[in-house]
């Protein structure tokens, strides 16, 4: 098992959600952290598969609109609660390249189990990691913003691509 620093520049999260009036979109770069993956070539190895923690500064989302990305930050509570932290703690390889993982997230104060699939390249002694899952944000104690007709759903779909370099 090699143990991979995340490189922060080339790793980003994306976050969508949607309203009844418009989607809502955010996305981040400078993520921080280290992977330690089982590779041989490009092949996952089964045992251990991957361990990893992965941190981004809540002050880094940016939607593109300044009302929007102050208003986030006011309900995440920013200042109290300044990263989001993921986890794995479990892999399963279900293909070469594909992994059925287990783990946290740590957001706003809560830790809550999560599950879902990465996909894991390797040139050299970078490798690529990206996965997509959906989340309701109710589950971290987030309740969606209600204002007149305005309703912020609370379901998001995170998106993120990591890329780390063998330390």
């Amino acid at each position: 098992m090699a143990r991979h620093e995340i490189d922060s520049d080339a790793s980003q999260v994306w976050i969508e959600g949607s309203s009844t009036l418009h989607g809502i979109h955010a996305t981040a770069t400078g993520l921080t952290g280290f992977v330690d993956l089982g590779l041989r070539g490009s092949k996952l190895q089964p045992t251990p598969a991957v361990t990893d923690e992965v941190r981004i500064s809540v002050d880094l989302l940016r939607s593109g609109n300044a009302l929007v990305d102050r208003e986030t930050r006011r309900r995440i509570d920013a200042r109290r609660y300044p990263e989001i932290v993921g986890e794995v703690t479990e892999a399963t390889i279900v293909a070469p390249d594909r992994l059925a993982v287990a783990g946290s997230i740590a957001f706003r104060g809560e830790t809550c189990a999560v599950a879902g699939e990465l996909t894991v390249t390797r040139d050299g002694a970078t490798i690529r990691i990206e996965g997509e899952q959906s989340f309701d944000v109710r589950d971290w104690g987030l309740q969606p913003p209600r204002v007149g007709l305005l309703k912020v759903s609370p379901e998001v779909t995170v998106r993120v691509v990591i890329t780390a370099t063998r330390a």
